[in-house]
């Protein structure tokens, strides 16, 4: 009789122990679960921010190419009011002879 309540005891402690290890096992895919959560949504923050970033390089160098045509421009006009002005002075020259 004593033996067979040893064993009940023993019995109920073992669930006893895995009732407690199921519920650490519980909470510790709890715990992922909110660290997959936290991790998926980072990602989708950086990925944001990427786009973000891609559209940004985009508008710049898009800019960049508008200054590099403005600035071609600019020279070539500088050039051509540098020829009218050498012209002019060559005909005040002549008038003033």
């Amino acid at each position: 009789m004593d033996a067979g309540r040893r064993q009940a005891e023993e019995g109920v402690a073992r669930v006893l122990e895995a009732d407690q290890a199921l519920v650490g096992i519980s909470e510790a895919v709890a715990n992922i679960t909110d660290m997959t959560t936290q991790i998926a949504t980072a990602t989708e923050e950086q990925s944001a921010v990427a786009e973000e970033i891609n559209r940004n390089i985009a508008t710049i160098a898009s800019l960049a190419d508008q200054t590099s045509d403005e600035a071609h421009r600019s020279a070539v006009l500088s050039g051509e009011l540098t020829d009218t002005a050498n012209s002019q002075y060559s005909l005040v020259e002549r008038f003033n002879r």
